[in-house]
C-alpha cells in the first residue's frame, strides 16, 4: 500500500496555516462530526497515494451512492502489481490478473479514512481533538483537524477535511515519537456527479470466465457469542465493540474473535486452537499496524491493531480463558 509523489506536501503542514487560528476542541470535534460519514454519503472520484514505513502506492477510487442508498466503488492500483476491487455495499471482489484470479467476500476494504458517528463520544475522551488552519490538497481548500493522544497507548492523527463537503483529503497516522508512519493523500478529485454503473464495473469483467474464482470467503459463518476469554488489564479507553465465533469451512474448530475500540483505533484478537508446530512468540507490523503473537495455554493468540506495540501487547498478555457462559 510505490510512487514518487509530493512529500512534503503531505507530510508537513504549512506553518502560516498552523497559526491562523487557535486552538478550538470542541470546533475541532464538529469537524471530526462532519466528516464521520461523507466518505459514504458523497459521489466523488479522484487519485490518492497511500505511504507506509519506507512504500508508496498510488490508486484511483470511484464511489457512488444511489438514491436507493446503494454503494458502489471501484479501486484501482496505477503502479505495482496490478490489482482492482470493485464493492457494492458490503460485497467485495478482487481482481488479480497477475495471477488470473477473482476473490468473492463480504469485508469493506479500509482505503479512505472514515469515522464511524457512534466512535465520536470517546474520541475526546482519549484524544485531545485541535482544529487547526486552512490548507489545500488537490486543488481544494481544507480545515485541519489535530488528534493528539493523551497517553501512550495510542497514535497521534491529522486530517484535512474538505471544506465544503467534509471529506477527508489528507490523513496522517503519528507514532510516539510524533513522526508519520502512515499517510493517505488525494492527487486529483472531483466531488459529485451522477451514479455512471460503468465506472464502476470492472474492465477484466470480459475476461474472467478464464480465470480462478474464490469464493471460500463467502462460506465463513460469524456468529456473537461470548468466547470465555476476559481482559484482565485491559487499556485504559478501550472498550469491547464486537465479540464472536468464525468457523471456516473445511478447517477443525472456530476461531474466537474480540475487537477493542478506543473510538478512533481499534484493535482485534484472533484465538485459535494451537496449531501442530507451535509458533514463535514475535512482534510485527506493517505501517501503523502492529501484530503480536503468542501462545495461551492450548490456543494461539494473535492480536493487531492500528496502536503502538505496548498497546497490543498489553492486550495479549492481558487475556485469560474463563470459560464460555452457557
Amino acid at each position: 500500500m510505490k510512487a514518487a509523489w509530493l512529500i512534503l506536501l503531505f507530510l508537513a503542514f504549512p506553518a502560516t496555516g498552523l497559526a491562523a487560528e487557535q486552538d478550538d476542541p470542541e470546533d475541532g470535534l464538529s469537524w471530526l462530526k462532519k466528516m464521520a460519514s461523507a466518505s459514504r454519503r458523497l459521489n466523488y472520484s479522484g487519485t490518492f497515494v497511500h505511504r507506509h514505513a519506507d512504500q508508496a502506492e498510488t490508486s484511483r477510487i470511484v464511489h457512488y451512492v444511489n438514491a436507493a442508498g446503494g454503494e458502489f466503488e471501484k479501486l484501482e492500483t496505477l503502479d505495482g502489481t496490478a490489482r482492482e476491487i470493485i464493492r457494492t455495499n458490503d460485497q467485495v471482489t478482487y481482481y488479480l490478473p497477475d495471477t488470473k484470479t477473482v476473490i468473492i467476500e463480504k469485508r469493506v476494504p479500509r482505503r479512505i479514512p472514515a469515522l464511524q458517528p457512534e466512535q465520536l463520544a470517546d474520541v475526546s475522551q482519549n484524544y485531545l481533538v485541535r482544529k487547526r488552519g486552512m490548507d489545500r490538497v488537490a486543488g481544494f481548500g481544507c480545515r485541519e483537524v489535530v488528534l493528539e493522544p493523551r497517553d501512550n497507548l495510542r497514535y497521534g492523527y491529522q486530517f484535512c477535511i474538505e471544506a465544503g463537503s467534509g471529506l477527508p483529503l489528507r490523513a496522517r497516522t503519528l507514532n510516539e515519537d510524533k513522526k508519520p508512519i502512515e499517510s493517505f493523500a488525494f492527487t486529483d478529485l472531483k466531488i459529485g456527479g451522477r451514479f455512471n454503473r460503468d465506472k464502476v464495473k470492472s474492465r477484466y469483467a470480459a475476461e474472467v470466465r478464464h480465470w480462478k474464482i474464490d469464493r471460500s470467503a463467502l462460506a465463513v459463518a460469524e456468529v456473537p457469542a461470548d468466547t470465555g476469554w476476559v481482559l484482565i488489564q485491559q487499556p485504559p479507553g478501550f472498550r469491547k465493540l464486537m465479540e464472536l465465533k468464525r468457523s471456516l469451512a473445511g478447517r477443525a474448530g472456530a476461531v474466537s474473535h474480540i475487537v477493542y475500540s478506543d473510538g478512533l483505533a481499534a484493535v482485534s484478537v484472533f484465538i485459535e486452537p494451537l496449531p501442530k508446530i507451535l509458533p514463535a512468540r514475535s512482534l510485527s507490523h506493517q505501517g501503523a499496524v502492529n501484530i503480536y503473537t503468542r501462545a495461551v495455554a492450548d490456543y494461539l493468540v494473535t492480536v493487531l491493531g492500528e496502536t503502538p506495540a505496548a498497546t497490543v501487547m498489553q492486550i495479549a498478555n492481558s487475556l485469560e480463558f474463563r470459560g464460555a457462559a452457557k
